[in-house]
């Protein structure tokens, strides 16, 4: 509650005798509580979940009703009151309201932060349009509101903000539209919109491992999270589908998350052959999208959508998919810092819905869950098409200097000459990842970060992949004179390169975020290859995401070494998760695959796990190996980062903070740090880490954020927590 001395939040207030409202508002700010203010009368009834502005220090602030606090009538009390009220009715119900604030509580998320993560998809207000056509009218409601219609009928909200900047504007706004004086200005649907990708065929039945799953699913009622557990090409997609029809023919609806942007094309393709209301959302959509998305909610069937479409509030949602569950592209890096899968399962858990969990990769969090029975696990286990899986063929590269091996080259050329397709995969943009000396050894580094620059040889560039600073490619050494600069390694743009020269009549294109400009293009680029317009596509982890071409029949795997030796315990499951999938994109329709895998280090345990061996027997081997070190799924750790312009100011901040870790949380948290991370400097900022860590997960993080709300922080740190942490980087 605001005090009573704070001169600065508190210039205007007044002191009320009579009975009002309190409401405690989250603010949108990274701020550790919620803040109380008087609710007037004029606004209507206050409920949890509207946005409103507030005064805030010596501006205004967007933030959410949090909770309604008791009336008081206590005259000593000296509170601001809420400016404006945004929207007549809570963007969250009751048990969305719940779910936000368990999130909070799990992710140490500031109530602001969480709420401005939660609700930024209703953050385009301003661009909403709105049409006067009785300006006369509306002049007997509000005359100044009806001025601003003069000179034309059709305003957006944020020109009207500034004809009419009183307080109050929404609230007036939404009199005048409640009133029938204003209309909305509605774009073209979105919901009919068609896909650019040709659509799969439906198949006449299912197999009965399908069929089984699908009962499962369909049969159990209430809450129940499943493992969808199936081998690449074994059908996972068609039973979400199957599910999700008997869901919409009920009259609900059905929430669909994917990892990446890239794999909304495909979805819509397939969802548009079954379903007539479909709609979209990620981050690559324009306001107006958004907007007409938003608008239409109630009308949708299936929304698909990457992690931020989890916050939008289907009415009648009763299934949420989280396809490819093991993609870290789910856990958000910045501001909340929540996993987007563990928030779909505590979500159906608060609406008592289903939820589906794909892949043919699990992680070892979800793989934990459905071994000890918490999740029910549901397996496929037989590739749908009808060959045998392929074979992995190595290929030596030890004493190759070229990106591409003969074998590789030779195989693309037979692969075009059948009218086939092909897929070559590096997790690595640009031309090479660092451009050396040979005469003096010098290496150019970014002068931001604790990383080298990389070569972007079509722009003539040397750019940092961390903060994005970018630089001209030097003519000669900077450090000797030399004119001995040398490409080491290769990246995407290097392997287009061979291949052009190569094979001259290969059509290929390249996917990843430097050739890939917007969604647009994005769509065209898979669009031509799902029609056989390309033959090749060569590019990164985009590649590996869970997309179906029936007529790639080789996958080649650039350098398979990548990923392995990072300082993070989890680079041996990502790399097997990574070279599974990709892997998985050939011999999915009538030809058989093949798969050529090069590498340096041929011997090396990791490649006989790549269709050597069952999945479940790789995940069980490297399950058991966590359990003995204690390491997560059996641990619960919580990662906190600090950053500052100076070393010696981050590193006290950290210094101070594990004191008091040490000094008041229960010994059975151990507190591993402050050391610098493993990239020591991003964006001039020097950063420090502690890991906390857990066993018997009872304490962490609840006791840790009371704690860390006590500790004074230096304005020049900044401070980042991060619950169950994907990336140790």
């Amino acid at each position: 509650m605001h005090k009573k001395g704070d001169a600065t939040l508190f210039q205007g207030t007044k002191r009320v005798a009579s009975p009002f409202l309190l409401v405690d508002i989250a603010v949108f700010a990274p701020l550790n509580k919620t803040f109380t203010y008087q609710w007037p009368e004029r606004l209507g009834e206050p409920r949890p979940g509207i946005r409103v502005y507030v005064p805030f220090g010596r501006g205004r602030r967007l933030g959410m009703v949090w909770r309604t606090a008791v009336s008081s009538s206590d005259a000593s009390i000296e509170l601001k009151a809420v400016i404006d009220c945004v929207d007549a009715w809570p963007l969250y119900d009751s048990r969305r309201m719940q779910w936000l604030e368990r999130a909070c509580r799990y992710y140490m998320a500031a109530p602001g932060e969480c709420a401005e993560t939660a609700l930024a998809w209703a953050g385009n207000e301003d661009k909403r349009r709105w049409n006067c056509a009785d300006a006369a009218a509306l002049s007997l409601l509000d005359e100044e509101l009806a001025r601003a219609f003069e000179h034309r009928k059709t305003l957006s909200a944020a020109t009207l903000r500034k004809k009419l900047p009183a307080p109050g504007f929404y609230h007036r706004l939404r009199q005048a539209v409640d009133a029938g004086h204003l209309t909305e200005v509605l774009n073209k649907s979105t919901l009919h919109a068609s896909p650019v990708m040709p659509a799969e065929p439906v198949p006449e039945r299912l197999i009965p491992a399908q069929q089984q799953a699908l009962d499962r699913i369909s049969h159990t009622p209430g809450f129940a999270p499943f493992l969808l557990f199936g081998c690449t090409g074994s059908g996972k997609t068609e039973v979400y589908l199957r599910a999700a029809r008997r869901k919409v023919d009920s009259g609900s609806q059905v929430l669909i998350l994917v990892p990446e942007i890239g794999l909304t094309p495909q979805w819509l393709a397939r969802l548009a052959t079954r379903f007539e209301h479909i709609a979209v959302w990620h981050s690559g959509l324009s306001d107006a999208q958004r907007l007409q998305t938003r608008r239409e909610l109630p009308d949708v069937e299936v929304l698909v959508g990457t992690r931020s479409a989890l916050f939008l509030p289907l009415p009648r949602c009763s299934m949420i998919v989280v396809d490819e569950e093991h993609d870290t592209s789910f856990k958000q890096q910045e501001g909340m810092h929540y996993h987007a899968r563990d928030l779909a399962v505590l979500l159906a858990q608060e609406m008592d819905i289903p939820v589906i969990l794909g892949t043919a990769t699990p992680s070892l969090e979800s793989w934990r869950q459905a071994r000890e029975g918490r999740y029910q696990l549901l397996e496929l286990p037989e590739r749908i098409a009808p060959h045998p899986a392929p074979a992995i063929e190595i290929v030596d590269m030890r004493g190759v200097e070229a990106a591409l091996s003969e074998p590789l080259l030779a195989a693309l050329g037979e692969t075009k000459a059948k009218g086939l397709q092909s897929l070559l995969y590096l997790n690595r943009r640009g031309y090479s990842p660092a451009l050396m000396c040979t005469a003096c050894g010098d290496v150019p580094e970014c002068p931001s970060c604790s990383f080298r620059l990389t070569l972007h040889r079509r722009n003539r560039q040397l750019r940092c992949h961390a903060c994005g600073f970018a630089r001209h490619v030097p003519v000669a050494c900077e450090h000797c004179g030399e004119d001995a600069l040398l490409p080491l390694g290769e990246g995407t743009e290097k392997v287009e390169e061979q291949l052009a020269s190569a094979l001259p009549d290969l059509r290929m294109a390249r996917l990843d975020r430097d050739a890939i400009r917007n969604e647009t293009h994005l769509m065209r680029v898979l669009g031509d290859f799902s029609s056989g317009k390309l033959d090749c596509l060569v590019g990164t982890q985009m590649l590996v995401k869970g997309h179906h071409f029936p007529n790639v029949t080789l996958v080649g795997v650039v350098n398979a070494d990548l990923g392995l030796s990072l300082p993070d315990f989890r680079a041996g499951e990502r790399w097997w998760q990574q070279i599974t999938q990709v892997t998985g994109r050939t011999g999915r329709g009538r030809h058989p695959g093949r798969i050529m895998v090069q590498t340096r280090n041929p011997e090396a345990p990791w490649l006989s796990r790549i269709g050597g061996e069952p999945a479940c027997d790789t995940l069980d081997t490297e399950l058991s190996l966590r359990k003995t070190l204690n390491y997560p799924p059996f641990a619960r750790w919580v990662r906190i980062i600090f950053s500052a312009t100076r070393s010696g100011i981050a590193m006290q901040a950290a210094e101070c903070v594990a004191q008091a870790c040490a000094a008041y949380l229960p010994e059975s948290i151990t507190c591993m740090g402050p050391v610098p991370c493993a990239i020591e400097r991003i964006a001039t900022r020097y950063r420090f880490e502690l890991v906390l860590r857990e066993t018997a997960r009872k304490h962490l993080p609840w006791r840790l954020m009371p704690l860390l709300s006590r500790i004074a922080v230096p304005a020049a740190v900044r401070m980042r927590v991060d619950v169950d942490p994907m990336d140790m980087m």
